[in-house]
C-alpha cells in the first residue's frame, strides 16, 4: 500500500471542495486505498487554516465539520516522525515537509504547491499534484 504525503493545501481543499480532485482524494483515502501519512504540525496547521473566519465564511464551514475532520485525520493517519529540513526548497515550510516525508519512507507526496511539484521527485518520493495522483490509483 501506498504511503501518501497529502501537502496541507490538499488537505483543506478536500474538505473545501468534496466534490473536487481533493476531495476525490479523501474518498480514495476512506476506502484504504493508501495509508495517509501526516506530518508533525500539520493537524495544527490543518485547524489553522479552517479557522481563518474567511474560510468559515465563504464555506460555511462549522465548528463541528472542522472538528470532526481534524480528528479523523489524527485518528486514521500516521504521524510521521519529525525530521531536519530537506535542505531543497526555497520555502522553509516545504523543506520540512519533504525532511519528514523522506524520514517517514513515503512514496507519494501530492500537492500543488509549484515550488515542489517542480521537484517531481525527492529522494524516492514522487511530487504530483492530485490528478496525476488518483490516476496513479485508478491504474
Amino acid at each position: 500500500m501506498h504511503r501518501v504525503l497529502l501537502d496541507t493545501n490538499q488537505l483543506v481543499s478536500s474538505l473545501l471542495g468534496a466534490q473536487g480532485l481533493q476531495g476525490q482524494l479523501l474518498d480514495a483515502w476512506r476506502r484504504r486505498t493508501f495509508l495517509l501519512c501526516l506530518a508533525p504540525r500539520q493537524l495544527e496547521e490543518v485547524t489553522a487554516v479552517l479557522r481563518r473566519p474567511k474560510i468559515a465564511r465563504k464555506y460555511a464551514i462549522s465548528s463541528g465539520d472542522r472538528d470532526a475532520f481534524v480528528a479523523l485525520l489524527h485518528a486514521d493517519g500516521l504521524l510521521l516522525p519529525d525530521a531536519p529540513p530537506a535542505g531543497v526548497c526555497r520555502d522553509p515550510d516545504d523543506d520540512r515537509l519533504l525532511g519528514c516525508a523522506a524520514a517517514g519512507g513515503v512514496d507519494y507526496l501530492v500537492t500543488g504547491d509549484a515550488d515542489l511539484l517542480i521537484l517531481g521527485r525527492y529522494r524516492d518520493i514522487r511530487i504530483v499534484d492530485a490528478r496525476a495522483f488518483l490516476t496513479i490509483l485508478s491504474a
